[in-house]
């Protein structure tokens, strides 16, 4: 079945993305400009793809619209959380987005809550507390809100809008598959260079970093954006979710043997909390569909 080889090659693909982007962050291409950049040549070649459905576009302009609104704050969160922040504590807490799609789920699409729904949340709510304060609590210093790190916050927000874009594909499932790929690419350079430029920025890369950058977007980011949506259109909900874990597994081995970072026992006890919390929702949600 090349379903699933296909979905662990995008969520190893997606484990191994801080690679590039800290490359790029050394090279002197900023956060923000690479981000930039690399979602231009993944647009490029996601609309190469979409070429075909530009009227199916039009009509469904609207749906879009949200779609790659979600999409591109999710992929500046996540690629600025990968570039600043601990690799695994990141992916972690941006695996909150199954308990979050459910509720917003609830919300915009009227879609039942499940009774796992409410334990899963506040055990994923435990341990993201867990991650989030294990420093404070560790040092012993009693610091509040405070302790909290600027990629943390990324990591969630991520997260969320992750879940949102998932929650509005599911609403446009009879939607194209490539063109719901480039939704969830085009806007993201666009913000990205907006958010550059609004913070005084300067663009100043060499042209081998430019070209790095853009070559990630061509190949890496539309090659992962497009296995993964493939896998997840075509697996059940609970086997695309255990694949997807696989992402997680990846960036934390690799954090920990390329970069050093390794986490703490009050972080993977966050972790695993939010994993299995995140799991008994899907899991509930796949044997009630």
């Amino acid at each position: 079945m090349r379903v699933i080889p296909i979905m662990l090659a995008g969520s190893t693909l997606w484990g191994l993305y801080w690679l590039p982007l800290r490359w790029l962050e050394q090279a002197g291409l900023g956060g923000l400009w690479a981000l930039a950049v690399i979602y231009v040549g993944a647009t490029a070649t996601l609309g190469v793809l979409a070429r075909r459905h530009w009227r199916d576009a039009l009509a469904a302009r609207g749906r879009l619209a949200g779609i790659a609104l979600s999409a591109a704050v999710s992929g500046i969160a996540f690629g600025l959380g990968m570039i600043h922040g601990e690799v695994a504590r990141v992916l972690i807490l941006f695996y909150l987005s199954p308990v979050w799609a459910v509720l917003l789920g609830r919300v915009l699409l009227g879609e039942r809550i499940l009774r796992v729904t409410v334990p899963a949340l506040v055990l994923a709510l435990c341990g993201a507390v867990l991650m989030l304060f294990a420093d404070a609590w560790r040092a012993g210093d009693g610091r509040g809100l405070d302790a909290l790190l600027p990629a943390d916050l990324l990591g969630l927000v991520a997260g969320l809008a992750f879940a949102l874009t998932n929650v509005q594909l599911r609403a446009g499932r009879g939607l194209p598959e490539p063109l719901r790929n480039l939704a969830t690419a085009v806007l993201a350079a666009p913000l990205a260079a907006a958010a550059a430029l609004a913070l005084g920025s300067p663009l100043s890369a060499s042209p081998t970093a430019l070209g790095v950058a853009l070559l990630v977007g061509l190949v890496w980011m539309s090659g992962m954006i497009s296995a993964t949506q493939y896998g997840i259109a075509r697996l059940p909900l609970q086997r695309s979710s255990v694949l997807l874990l696989f992402e997680l597994i990846v960036g934390a081995v690799s954090a920990a043997l390329l970069a050093g970072e390794a986490l703490g026992p009050l972080e993977l006890a966050g972790g695993a909390c939010i994993v299995l919390a995140g799991l008994a929702v899907v899991w509930g949600r796949g044997r009630n569909a």
